[in-house]
C-alpha cells in the first residue's frame, strides 16, 4: 500500500469509525504484528536509528534499500561530524545483523524458549533451515541475553555453587595436534582424571530468591573475590542470605549488609537414613530452591543437551532462564535479544 492511500484510509478511520470498530481494529492489528513480529521489530529499530553503529556519528542520511527491502543509511564523512562514511541498516550492530529468513525468527524463538533440541527444530516442517544454521541462530539470540544486567535479588536469597566438567566439545585441537589441555580427549560419559574438585571443573554460582528471580554466573574458580563480584551488586541490603558453610558467603553477606544463615548438610548414619528425615515445614529457610534449580540446570546441560562446551556455558545458562520462566510470546524473546544487542 502506498503512503497516500494509507494516509487517506487513516483519516477515514479516524473520522468515521465507531469505538467498537476501533477496538476490533486494535485486536486485529496486534494479531497481525504478532504474526509478522520480525518485520515489526526491524521497522521499529529502523525508525529509532539516530547514530552510526560503527563510529557513533550522528550525521546520517538515507541511502536506498538493501536486498531485503530494509532502509539503509550512510554516515556522512565531513570535517564537522567526523563520520566514517560507511553504510548500515537497522540491524547493524545487533545480534541479527546479516541474519537471513526473518520470517522464521519468530518460530525459532518459540522453539528456543521451550528448550527444543536442534534435531527437532530441523525436522519441523515450519523451519526450513540446516542444523548448522539452527546452531548459529541459537547463539545469535543467547549471546546478548547472557550479557544482560542481572536481576536484583531480595527477601530470602539462597546461594550455592555447582560444578561442570571443563569441556572443549567441538574442538578439533586433539585431531590437529594442538590440544587445548594437556590431557587426552574426554568422550561422552567419561569422568575427570583427578579425584574430587580440581581445575578440571568449572564452578557455576547461583543466587535465587522466593519470587523466582535468579542469577547464574560461570566463574573461573571458586574464590571469595569472584563470589562477591558476581552477587555483591545483585543482593539487596537487609536480605536473608541462606548458604552453606563456605567462608566466602560470610564475606558476601557482610559486604551487602544481609543477614547470613548457614545450612550444612546433615551428617547421617545408616540408622538416620533408614528412619528418614522429618517433612520440611512450608516457608522454612533452607537451600531447597537453589538445589532444585541446579537439578534443572544439570538436566538441561548434561542430559538434554548431552554436555556443552565451557566456552558457551553462559549462553546455555541464559537458555535455562528462558526455559524455566513462565511461557511467553516469541516476540518477547526477540525483543529482549534486540534490546540487549
Amino acid at each position: 500500500m502506498d503512503r497516500a492511500r494509507f494516509e487517506t484510509l487513516t483519516q477515514e478511520i479516524a473520522a468515521q469509525a465507531t469505538v467498537e470498530q476501533l477496538l476490533d481494529l486494535e485486536t486485529r492489528t496486534a494479531r497481525l504484528l504478532a504474526e509478522r513480529v520480525s518485520e515489526a521489530l526491524v521497522a521499529r529499530r529502523t525508525t529509532a536509528v539516530r547514530q552510526c553503529p560503527h563510529c557513533s556519528g550522528t550525521k546520517i542520511v538515507r541511502h536506498g534499500r538493501d536486498g531485503g527491502g530494509r532502509q539503509r543509511f550512510r554516515c556522512l564523512k565531513t570535517d564537522e561530524s567526523h563520520g566514517c562514511g560507511r553504510t548500515f541498516n537497522g540491524l547493524s550492530g545487533t545480534a541479527f545483523a546479516r541474519m537471513r529468513k526473518p520470517e522464521l525468527w519468530s518460530g525459532y524463538a518459540r522453539h528456543l524458549a521451550s528448550g527444543t533440541s536442534l534435531t527437532k527444530i530441523v525436522e519441523c516442517s515450519d523451519m526450513a533451515i540446516s542444523r548448522h544454521t539452527a546452531w548459529r541462530w541459537r547463539h545469535r539470540l543467547l549471546t546478548p541475553l547472557a550479557a544482560t544486567k542481572p536481576e536484583r535479588l531480595g527477601g530470602v536469597v539462597e546461594a550455592d555453587e555447582t560444578f561442570f566438567l571443563r569441556s572443549f566439545k567441538g574442538h578439533r585441537g586433539w585431531k590437529r595436534g594442538k590440544a587445548p589441555e594437556n590431557r587426552p580427549p574426554r568422550y561422552p560419559g567419561s569422568k575427570a582424571l583427578l579425584s574430587g574438585l580440581s581445575h578440571q571443573h568449572v564452578p557455576v554460582l547461583t543466587g535465587i530468591d522466593r519470587d523466582g528471580r535468579c542469577i547464574d554466573k560461570r566463574m573461573d574458580r571458586r574464590s571469595t573475590d569472584q563470589i562477591v563480584a558476581a552477587l555483591g551488586g545483585a543482593v539487596a541490603p537487609d536480605s536473608v542470605l541462606c548458604t552453606d558453610g563456605l567462608s566466602a558467603y560470610a564475606t558476601l553477606a557482610k559486604t551487602v549488609g544481609a543477614e547470613h544463615r548457614v545450612f550444612d548438610p546433615p551428617e547421617d548414619d545408616w540408622l538416620k537414613k533408614a528412619m528418614g528425615h522429618p517433612s520440611r515445614q512450608k516457608g522454612a529457610l533452607g537451600l531447597g530452591r537453589v538445589n532444585g534449580h541446579h537439578e534443572r540446570m544439570k538436566t538441561l546441560i548434561n542430559r538434554v543437551l548431552r554436555g556443552v562446551s565451557t566456552k558457551f556455558l553462559p549462553n546455555y545458562l541464559a537458555m535455562l532462564r528462558l526455559v524455566c520462566r513462565p511461557p511467553s510470546a516469541p516476540q518477547d524473546t526477540l525483543q529482549a535479544a534486540f534490546a540487549a544487542g
